[in-house]
C-alpha cells in the first residue's frame, strides 16, 4: 500500500519507504513464505489448464500472483496495490507474463475499485494486507468480494491475526523471533535483517495498532460465513499469521 492510502481519520497505513524495506526484507521476515504461497495456489478451485480470472490484492512486489501465473498458464491475473514503487517491482517481476498481469494502483479503503474488475473473478487473494482494514472494513470487503466471485470461487487471505490474549500474544511474538532468525541464520546480511526486524517489525511484541489492526481468526471465519462463503476454514497458522478463507457454494 502506498503513502496515499490511509484509512478514515489516520494517519497514512503504508509509507514508500515501508514499501522499499519490504521489498528488501519480506521474504526473510515473513514465516515461511514459500510453504505458505505453495499451500494458498493448491487451494484456487480450477484445473491445472483451466482459464481463469484473479484478483490479488495488495500484491506488493508481485510474489503471490507469480505464483499464480507460473502454476496455471491459462490465468490471467489483476494485481492491485497503493504503493506506486511497490507496483514498479512487480511490473518488473511480472514482466515474463505480459498479456496475463493487468497491473493497477489501488485504495483498499476504497471501494471504487471494485466496478473497474473487467469481470467475476475465480479468486481473490490477499498477502499481509487486509489487517489494515478495521474490523467492520473487514467485513464489508468480504461481502464485497463475494458479490464479485464466480460460482465455486474462493477468496485466500494470508494475513496477521490477532491473538485473544495476553498468552497468546507473547506466544505469536516469540515463535515469529524465532522463525526470523531461523531465516536470517545463513543470509550474508542476515544479522542485519534480523537487528531491523527486532526493532519494530514484531507486531506482537511492538504493536501499533494505529497502522495495523488484526482480527481474531474466529471473528473473521465467522464474518466470512456471514457474507456468504461456505467452506470457511482456517488451512494454515504460523507465529501468528494464518491463511484462511472460504469458497461461495457452485
Amino acid at each position: 500500500m502506498s503513502d496515499s492510502q490511509t484509512s478514515p481519520g489516520s494517519q497514512p497505513a503504508w509509507q514508500e519507504d515501508d514499501s522499499t524495506t519490504f521489498i528488501r526484507y519480506g521474504d526473510a521476515i515473513t514465516p515461511s513464505r514459500a510453504e505458505h504461497v505453495a499451500l494458498l495456489t493448491s487451494l484456487i478451485p480450477v484445473r491445472p489448464d483451466e482459464p481463469f480470472l484473479a484478483v490479488d490484492l495488495a500484491c506488493g512486489a508481485g510474489g503471490l500472483s507469480a505464483a499464480i501465473l507460473e502454476r496455471f498458464p491459462a490465468s490471467q491475473v489483476v494485481a492491485l496495490d497503493g504503493s506506486h514503487r511497490m507496483l514498479d517491482e512487480a511490473r518488473r517481476r511480472l514482466a515474463p507474463y505480459a498479456g496475463r498481469v493487468d497491473l493497477r494502483h489501488f485504495d483498499l479503503f476504497a471501494r471504487d475499485w471494485l466496478d473497474t474488475l473487467p469481470g467475476p473473478a475465480r479468486c481473490f487473494v490477499s498477502s499481509l494486507a487486509i489487517h489494515h482494514l478495521d474490523g467492520p472494513g473487514k467485513q464489508r470487503l468480504f461481502r464485497d468480494l463475494y458479490d464479485r466471485l464466480e460460482p465455486g470461487g474462493a477468496l485466500l487471505i494470508l494475513d496477521l491475526v490477532e491473538p485473544v490474549n495476553s498468552i497468546a500474544q507473547a506466544a505469536y511474538a516469540a515463535a515469529w523471533d524465532a522463525v526470523v532468525r531461523e531465516q536470517t541464520a545463513d543470509l550474508p546480511d542476515g544479522a542485519e535483517i534480523y537487528a531491523f526486524f527486532q526493532n519494530g517489525w514484531n507486531h506482537f511484541a511492538d504493536p501499533d495498532l494505529e497502522v495495523d489492526k488484526p482480527s481474531r481468526l474466529f471473528d473473521q471465519l465467522v464474518w466470512l460465513r456471514e457474507a456468504g462463503f461456505a467452506a470457511v476454514d482456517c488451512f494454515w497458522l504460523r507465529a501468528g499469521h494464518a491463511l484462511y478463507g472460504g469458497y461461495r457454494s457452485p
